[in-house]
């Protein structure tokens, strides 16, 4: 008798009605829907030696920063491992390992090679390049994805992240076609709406990025798990064109700690952080609550062990002035460098930057962040996500008067496309160099921009006083 298959046409040791549940909550997984957890659950209750589903299952509470839990569901899955065929062990060993914290990058490799279409080991893999690629990360993506097309044919979960290695890449033409293509297959598909949102980034189309995301999300469940990363999208596609209200309130919706009810510890500090940072750049509202963003990170995430948690912890850090806690990350970030994590350098003074930057220390802030820019996508996060970091050295130098090296790092990002909140930096820029006219001129652009934007922004207001 014939053993039941994946979603890619793998063969599952498990009965029938267990690897029916086991395949919806991978499907589930892959398109960010909700109940994946309750799917993965009923795979193992109808077949408690069936040892994929721990694996899954354990990783799903690891992202929620419940590692105990994860942990136990681990050790779970290694005695059912032991009927699993040799696909399964290795693909239980590959994602156990993950759990454990020891990946295994090498085997990893190996059992792609072997089985290129173990959609969820490709997944991990790119999870471990994504935040641990090192600085060649988006060319390692792009690679691996251009390797595996053929493998993959017209799938939709791979069709879109093919098309997030492209826009990753500038190659933005491609990856529109490609995740056009994957929301033609599975329009609900949440990794496709994501990839969507950063072609629209990437080609600083923040009022289409909004009408189009916007609408996508009135057809995604709220408790799906990447309603949150999805909707601080979003808010950055409303804070680009000055709607700064409407961006807060999406932030206090659907955002900030306790708004995710399937669980994302990561989302929880990341997005909430770095939204806040950029609110708080934009002059865009005031007393946010960061303590409950260090509050996530303290409960979730051991310090030293994350580099891209880390980074946003220190977000939250710097913004509460928060002393002591900043000296127990950098403690525990040098702890990790003498270990020989690869990052922990580079998010210490990072974090340093940041704390700078917040006490007022502009110019320190400046000269630290220049030292680490081309060493910042090694932290993870993609170019929007990161964009963070760029935006807050252009402030530092602008509020350390330091009108040449802004105009330099302005000059580079409008060369990409332009935006309403770096027109406005332009403007103040010329401005300062008493090249009135020039002013004038961002000022009126960045206006345009904004036209849509709220009438008691403070920037906004600025611009079109100041380009009369």
């Amino acid at each position: 008798m014939a053993l039941p298959v994946d979603g890619w046409g793998l063969e599952l040791s498990a009965g029938t009605e267990a690897a029916s549940a086991y395949r919806s909550g991978v499907d589930r997984m892959l398109a960010y829907e909700p109940h994946v957890a309750e799917a993965l659950q009923e795979a193992i209750s109808l077949d408690p030696g069936f040892a994929l589903p721990y694996a899954q299952l354990a990783l799903f509470h690891l992202f929620r920063g419940e590692r105990d839990r994860a942990r136990e569901l681990a050790d779970a899955g290694e005695t059912a491992s032991a009927g699993a065929t040799g696909r399964e062990r290795r693909h239980f060993a590959i994602l156990a390992g993950v759990v454990r914290g020891q990946p295994a990058a090498g085997l990893v490799e190996e059992h792609l090679d072997e089985c290129p279409r173990d959609a969820p080991i490709l997944l991990n893999w790119l999870g471990g390049v994504f935040y641990g690629g090192g600085v060649e990360k988006r060319e390692r993506m792009l690679e691996k994805f251009d390797a595996l097309a053929p493998a993959y044919g017209d799938d939709w979960w791979f069709l879109s992240w093919h098309a997030f290695a492209c826009h990753e890449m500038d190659q933005l033409e491609r990856a529109r076609e490609l995740v056009e293509r994957s929301l033609d297959l599975r329009r609900g598909n949440g990794q496709a709406a994501h990839a969507m949102s950063h072609v629209f980034f990437e080609t600083r189309d923040t009022a289409g990025g909004a009408d189009w995301l916007g609408g996508w999300l009135g057809d995604f469940p709220h408790r799906a798990g990447f309603h949150r990363h999805l909707s601080w999208h979003q808010a950055l596609f409303l804070l680009a064109q000055g709607r700064d209200a409407d961006a807060l309130a999406i932030y206090d919706d659907a955002v900030r700690p306790g708004t995710g009810q399937a669980g994302d510890a990561l989302g929880e500090v990341a997005d909430s952080a770095s939204l806040l940072w950029r609110c708080a750049l934009a002059g865009a509202g005031e007393g946010f609550d960061w303590r409950a963003v260090a509050d996530v990170a303290g409960r979730a995430f051991p310090r030293g062990a994350n580099a891209w948690v880390d980074v946003h912890r220190a977000m939250a850090l710097a913004a509460l002035g928060e002393a002591v806690g900043m000296d127990e990350l950098r403690d525990a970030l040098r702890q990790a460098e003498e270990r020989g994590h690869p990052t922990a350098a580079i998010v210490a003074e990072t974090a340093t930057a940041l704390w700078e930057f917040a006490a007022g220390e502009y110019a320190a802030a400046a000269d630290r962040l220049s030292a680490v820019r081309d060493q910042l996508v090694a932290l993870g996060g993609s170019n929007a996500q990161r964009d963070v970091f760029e935006e807050t050295l252009v402030e530092a130098h602008l509020r350390a008067g330091r009108g040449d090296e802004a105009l330099a790092l302005l000059d580079q990002r409008l060369a990409r496309g332009a935006s309403g909140r770096d027109l406005f930096r332009l403007g103040q820029v010329r401005s300062a160099k008493g090249e009135l006219d020039a002013a004038r001129s961002a000022f009126a652009r960045a206006g345009e921009f904004w036209a849509g934007a709220d009438a008691g922004s403070a920037q906004v207001g600025a611009a079109r006083e100041r380009s009369a």
